[in-house]
């Protein structure tokens, strides 16, 4: 059951990051992402991953985690860690999530 979480927890990353993805046939050509370039793809590998980190953190803290708190948990770590940074007085740049 803790892999199944922490699996869950990084697939709410990701999930978040392909609605955003979803997005960008919005946007004029010249704005789309070009990903070609490796900093595009940062996104779509950080988020699932600070999801499980953070999956992991209740899982080691032995707090019990269901399926659907585990997306929700990797869902919103991006923001998460954006309100961290924010406290701890840097501001970062760019989106959340």
């Amino acid at each position: 059951m803790q892999i199944t979480v922490i699996v869950l927890s990084a697939l709410g990353g990701l999930a978040v990051q392909l609605l955003n993805l979803m997005e960008v046939r919005f946007l004029p050509p010249e704005e789309r992402p070009d990903f070609r370039e490796w900093f595009e793809w940062a996104p779509y590998i950080i988020s699932p991953f600070l999801g499980a980190l953070i999956a992991a953190a209740y899982v080691l803290a032995r707090m019990d985690l269901n399926p659907v708190l585990a997306l929700n948990v990797g869902a919103s770590a991006p923001v998460v860690f954006r309100q961290w940074a924010r406290v701890k007085g840097r501001e970062p740049v760019g989106p959340i999530g």
